[in-house]
C-alpha cells in the first residue's frame, strides 16, 4: 500500500514570484525568455516610435521574480521578434526586419548588458534550424530553390554560405531536414528526393563531406536529429513506408563512420499505450483495423507528426523523447469561399522510449499532454532531465502542472505529481479572465505561467487589466 501510494501523489504549486505589466504601458509584446538558473529576461518593444525608429528593451529579474536591471537600444520600427536560444547563460534574440536585414541581441547575465550583431540577408531567404554556439549563428535556409546552410560570425556579423547541391538531384528536390553543431562541425540532415543524405560543414561554408544514409533502407525518414552522448553519435527521428504524409513511427540507430549503424524501425502501435488518450471508441477502432491489417498479411500505422528531443544516456543506454502533435485549421466564410487559416498545432501525447546501443527497444511509455496554447511553431512543451539515473519529466497540461519520474530499469512510473495552477499569489484576488496565456518549463522545479489577465479584489471590487508572470514552484 505505501509503495502504491508513493506512486501518485498529489503536489502543490505555490506561487514563488509575481511580475505584473500594465495593459496599456508605453511597451508593448512582451517576450518572456528564462535563461535558466541565471534569471529571467522580459523584452519589450516601444509604442511609440520617431524617426523610424523604436526602443527594444530588455528587463532582468532574478529567480526570486525581483527586478535587477535594464537595457534599451534604438531598433528600426519595422523589426520583429523571430527566434531565441540560451548558451551558458547568455540569451541571444534574433530580431528581423521584412527586407531581410537582421538584429542578434546578446544579453548576458553575468555583465548585465546587451551586445548587438547587424547583419543582412535577402527577402526571400528563409531561417530555419536556428543554433547558436562557439560566437556563431548557424541556420539552414532556402533561398531562390537553393536550400543552403548559413554561419554568422556574432563579432563581426559576416556570413558564410554553403550552398548545397547533389549531382542529378533538382535544386527544388533538396531540403535541410536539421542542423545541428557537434564538436564544432555541422551536420545537416539533408532530404534529396527519397534519400536522406548527411553533410558535414565546417564554420567557414566548407563541405566536408556528404553520406547517403538512406540508400540500403526501404523506409523514408521524415524527421531526424544528430545527437551526441556518452562518445557515441546517434540519429534519431521518426519514419513512414509511404512516399507522402506525417510519421508511422521512431526509428533509432547509431551514426559510425557517417553511416546509420543497426538502424531500427518501431511502428507507433507497437508502443506501449501509444493510443491511450483517445477515447475508449476509437481505441477499439484501431485495434479492429490493426487485426484486420496482421490477418491479410498487412501493417496498419496511424500518421503522425513528432516533435522529437534530443538523446539523453544514464552512461549506458539511451532515451528518446517525442512530443505528438498535428495542425489545426480555421475554416471561415467570405462571401461565397470558404477560407482555411492555420491556426497552430495542437499536442496530444508524449513518448518516453529506451535503447541500447545496437537500437533494441527495452522499455517504453506514452503518456497524454494537452498545452493550454496551440503554437504556431513546432514546440517542445516538456522539460527531460536525468534525476540519478531516472528519467525525470516536467510539462504544464491544461491549468495543471504535471511532474513525472520514470524508473531507469523497467519505465515505470515511481512519483507521479500533478498540482492545480493558482493564478495569483494574493488571497484577496482572483484571475477573472485570462487570453493568450502560456506557460514554460524554468529551471528546477519551477515553472512560468504568462499572459493578460483580468483581475479583480474581492475587497475593494478593484479590477485591472495586466500583463502578469507567475512564478510557480512544485513542492
Amino acid at each position: 500500500m505505501i509503495a502504491l501510494f508513493a506512486q501518485s501523489v498529489s503536489m502543490t504549486a505555490q506561487v514563488a514570484g509575481r511580475i505584473e505589466f500594465p495593459y496599456r504601458a508605453d511597451y508593448e509584446d512582451q517576450l518572456v525568455l528564462p535563461v535558466g538558473d541565471k534569471g529571467l529576461v522580459v523584452q519589450s518593444f516601444a509604442k511609440d516610435t520617431k524617426d523610424g525608429k523604436r526602443y527594444f528593451k530588455t528587463a532582468y529579474y532574478s529567480t526570486a521574480m525581483k527586478y535587477v536591471g535594464a537595457d534599451s537600444m534604438l531598433i528600426d520600427k519595422g523589426m520583429y521578434y523571430y527566434s531565441n536560444v540560451v548558451e551558458n547563460g547568455v540569451l541571444y534574440t534574433v530580431l528581423r526586419e521584412k527586407d531581410g536585414s537582421f538584429m542578434v541581441v546578446a544579453f548576458n547575465a553575468a555583465t548585465r548588458k546587451c551586445n548587438v550583431t547587424d547583419g543582412e540577408y535577402t527577402r526571400k531567404g528563409s531561417m530555419r534550424n536556428l543554433v547558436i554556439t562557439n560566437g556563431s549563428v548557424v541556420f539552414s535556409s532556402t533561398q531562390k530553390k537553393t536550400d543552403r546552410i548559413g554561419i554568422i560570425d556574432l563579432k563581426t556579423g559576416h556570413c558564410n554560405f554553403a550552398d548545397i547541391h547533389f549531382p542529378k538531384v533538382k535544386d527544388k528536390d533538396i531540403f535541410i531536414l536539421e542542423n545541428t553543431v557537434i564538436d564544432n562541425v555541422i551536420y545537416a540532415l539533408v532530404r534529396t528526393g527519397d534519400d536522406v543524405q548527411l553533410v558535414r560543414v565546417d564554420k567557414q561554408g566548407k563541405v566536408l563531406g556528404t553520406d547517403n544514409l538512406t540508400a540500403d533502407i526501404a523506409e523514408r525518414i521524415v524527421s531526424a536529429s544528430v545527437s551526441k552522448a556518452g562518445g557515441r553519435f546517434f540519429v534519431t527521428g521518426t519514419y513512414s513506408k509511404v512516399k507522402k504524409g506525417g510519421s508511422e513511427g521512431i526509428f533509432f540507430s547509431e551514426l559510425k563512420n557517417n553511416r546509420f549503424n543497426n538502424i531500427k524501425f518501431y511502428n507507433f502501435l507497437d508502443l506501449k499505450n501509444f493510443t491511450e488518450y483517445m477515447s475508449g471508441r476509437k481505441q477499439a477502432k484501431v485495434e479492429r483495423r490493426k487485426a484486420k491489417a496482421e490477418k491479410a498479411g498487412k501493417e496498419y500505422a496511424l500518421d503522425y507528426l513528432m516533435a522529437s528531443h534530443r538523446i539523453m544516456t544514464d552512461g549506458k543506454d539511451y532515451f528518446y523523447l517525442g512530443e505528438a502533435y498535428y495542425p489545426v485549421y480555421r475554416t471561415t466564410m467570405v462571401g461565397n469561399m470558404v477560407m482555411s487559416t492555420f491556426a497552430g498545432y495542437a499536442y496530444t501525447h508524449a513518448v518516453l522510449a529506451k535503447f541500447n546501443a545496437a537500437g533494441n527497444l527495452l522499455w517504453d511509455e506514452c503518456f497524454p499532454m494537452d498545452p493550454r496554447t496551440l503554437p504556431m511553431y513546432v514546440k517542445r512543451f516538456v522539460s527531460a532531465s536525468m534525476k540519478g539515473n531516472n528519467v525525470n519529466l516536467l510539462f504544464a497540461d491544461k491549468n495543471r502542472l504535471v511532474s513525472k519520474l520514470f524508473r531507469n530499469a523497467d519505465g515505470k512510473v515511481i512519483q507521479d505529481r500533478t498540482s492545480e495552477m493558482i493564478e495569483t499569489g494574493n488571497d484577496e484576488e482572483d484571475v477573472k479572465k485570462m487570453r493568450y496565456s502560456n506557460s514554460q518549463y524554468w529551471y528546477g522545479d519551477n515553472f512560468l505561467v504568462y499572459g493578460t489577465q483580468v483581475v479583480k479584489n474581492s475587497k475593494t471590487g478593484e479590477r485591472r487589466k495586466v500583463f502578469a508572470i507567475t512564478k510557480y514552484t512544485i513542492r
